[in-house]
């Protein structure tokens, strides 16, 4: 009999089948849920996770659970300790998508510097001339914040300094770089015109990036996000985009995702809104979606995962 793993529709087909050409029952979903893994097969060995939280309570539910490859590097969406303690190896794909986020976050500066949401109201509501008042600015003029430098911030900064932009970064491991200049965090949301949230979410940067933070940006500043949005406290930065304290925002994560209908940053004329596609690429998509599976493999082969996120208790 073989054994069953779970991977996403669009997974299996961007790795040409790897998993089920490596002698696995392959059985596919969109964006498997908790609900419909339980349904589909709960004695499945793995799971190929998208986006959707998992419980501590499935692995009671699933005996054959050996590991749950998150196809992406974030992985707050399930508690890795507890799955750990479950004899549960769960993995990441890092670096995987790095250069479609850092390309999703250079776009998105590009935007905020030449007021782009600001330039689709005014057309909408005053007319093409109208728009022409509006003047952008040049990022090859500006000062350009990165805050967490791992894969992508890396990638970005690289690409900023190739346009001539003055470059700050933030890191807790601070270290030698051509591509920037390391500040404290204060220092560089009070210099920077633009700035780039590249962090994890974790306890100590939830809601770390609030009133204080942008209090200290220079007028007319942006904010981008395109890590997670817990880091941002939402309700601040709200407030900050509507008595412009922040020049604008361009967001494409949010605290809860989708983003609620009522929500006031649809409506903000200073915001753009994207629906967490930061690494919706087809290259970035295959590269998580083989790393992914090639994770699977290992651990259900007896091998240590290459991109273990927690250390297994294992009986």
């Amino acid at each position: 009999m073989k054994t069953k793993v779970i991977v996403p529709t669009m997974a299996a087909a961007l790795t040409d089948h790897y998993l089920e050409q490596h002698g696995y029952e392959v059985i596919t979903a969109d964006d498997p849920s908790e609900e419909e893994i339980l349904k589909l097969a709960p004695d499945a060995a793995g799971v190929m996770m998208i986006s959707q939280p998992l419980s501590n309570a499935i692995y009671d539910q699933m005996p054959n659970l050996k590991v749950l490859a998150r196809r992406g590097v974030g992985y707050d969406n399930i508690d890795v300790d507890f799955a750990a303690q479950k004899g549960v190896w769960v993995t990441n794909t890092p670096g995987a998508n790095a250069r479609a986020v850092a390309e999703a976050a250079l776009m998105d500066i590009l935007v905020l510097a030449r007021q782009i949401p600001q330039t689709r109201v005014k057309t909408r509501q005053d007319g093409w001339v109208a728009a022409h008042e509006l003047l952008g600015h040049e990022v090859g003029d500006a000062t350009v914040g990165i805050v967490g430098f791992g894969h992508v911030g890396q990638l970005l900064a690289k690409m900023l300094t190739g346009l001539g932009a003055r470059v700050l970064i933030y890191d807790r491991h601070p270290r030698t770089t051509d591509e920037g200049t390391f500040v404290d965090w204060d220092d560089l949301f009070r210099q920077s015109n633009y700035v780039s949230l590249h962090l994890a979410a974790v306890p100590d940067t939830i809601h770390s990036v609030g009133a204080h933070e942008f209090g200290l940006m220079p007028d007319g500043a942006g904010l981008v996000n395109l890590a997670r949005g817990s880091i941002v406290d939402e309700p601040a930065l709200i407030a900050a985009l509507r008595d412009d304290t922040l020049g604008g925002a361009a967001l494409d994560v949010f605290e809860q995702e989708p983003l609620p209908a009522d929500n006031p940053l649809w409506t903000l004329p200073n915001v753009m809104v994207t629906p967490h596609i930061g690494a919706n690429t087809l290259e970035a998509n295959r590269t998580m979606s083989l790393t992914a599976a090639r994770m699977i493999d290992e651990v259900l082969t007896g091998k240590q995962p290459e991109y273990a996120v927690n250390a297994p208790v294992l009986g």
